[in-house]
C-alpha cells in the first residue's frame, strides 16, 4: 500500500499508528522528519509518490495535553503551572522527545509540509480514517483510544471554557499561531 503516516506529537498518534498497523509505514514522532529513519521513509514516499498523512489536534486542547505531557515525562516540575509551560522557551529544549512533543505542528512538519496529501484533524479522527480506508480499499479497522494518561480526563468532561482565561487564550494564540492559521482551526474557544 503506498501511504505513510507522518506521526505528530499529541494528536492521537499512537491510535492512529494502532489503527495503521504494522504493514503500513509511519515515521517516528519522537525524532524530527529530517533525522533518521524519518528522513529516508519521507524521501522514499515522495519519491514513489505515496500519500502522506498527518494527524493535527485544535491549539487549545493540545497545549493542555501537551502541558501534561510535560508533567507526565518529569521534564518540568509536578507543580509547574499552564503558564509555567507557555513561559518556556521551545528553541531551547536541547531532548529531541521532549521538544517534539511540544512544539507547533507546524514547525515540526515544516520541511515537508506542502507534501502532505491529507491533513486529518483529532476532532473529525473517525471520518478522515474511514474515508482513508475507502480510498485505499483498506478493510475496515478498529480505531481504538490508545495512551491516554491517567492524568487526562475525557474531553467531553474537561471543561476548556472555564480552564482557559483571557489571558491564557492570548498566551496560548501567541504560542501556536501557525497551527491555528494553518490548520484552519477558530481563535476562540468554542468547542
Amino acid at each position: 500500500m503506498s501511504l505513510l503516516y507522518v506521526r505528530t506529537a499529541k494528536t492521537a498518534s499512537s491510535t492512529v499508528n494502532a489503527w495503521l498497523g504494522a504493514e503500513i509505514g509511519s515515521t517516528f514522532n519522537q525524532r524530527f522528519l529530517t533525522e533518521p529513519p524519518n528522513d529516508l521513509k519521507v524521501s522514499k514516499a515522495l519519491e514513489y509518490n505515496h500519500y502522506i498523512f498527518t494527524t493535527v489536534r485544535n491549539p487549545f486542547t493540545r497545549a493542555v495535553s501537551c502541558w501534561q505531557q510535560s508533567i507526565r515525562s518529569s521534564w518540568i516540575p509536578k507543580n509547574a503551572s499552564f503558564e509555567f509551560f507557555l513561559d518556556l522557551d521551545f528553541s531551547q529544549i536541547t531532548n529531541t522527545h521532549n521538544k517534539t512533543h511540544v512544539i507547533p505542528i507546524v514547525e515540526y512538519l515544516e520541511p515537508y509540509l506542502c507534501d502532505i496529501n491529507k491533513v486529518v484533524k483529532v476532532e473529525h479522527l473517525e471520518k478522515d480514517l474511514r474515508e482513508i480506508e475507502e480510498k485505499f480499499n483498506m478493510k475496515k479497522r478498529p480505531i481504538k483510544a490508545y495512551n491516554r494518561g491517567t492524568y487526562r480526563t475525557p474531553r467531553d468532561s474537561f471543561d476548556y471554557k472555564s480552564f482557559y482565561t483571557k489571558e491564557r487564550i492570548e498566551r496560548v494564540l501567541d504560542k501556536y499561531a501557525d497551527d491555528f492559521i494553518a490548520f484552519d482551526y477558530s481563535k476562540s474557544i468554542d468547542f
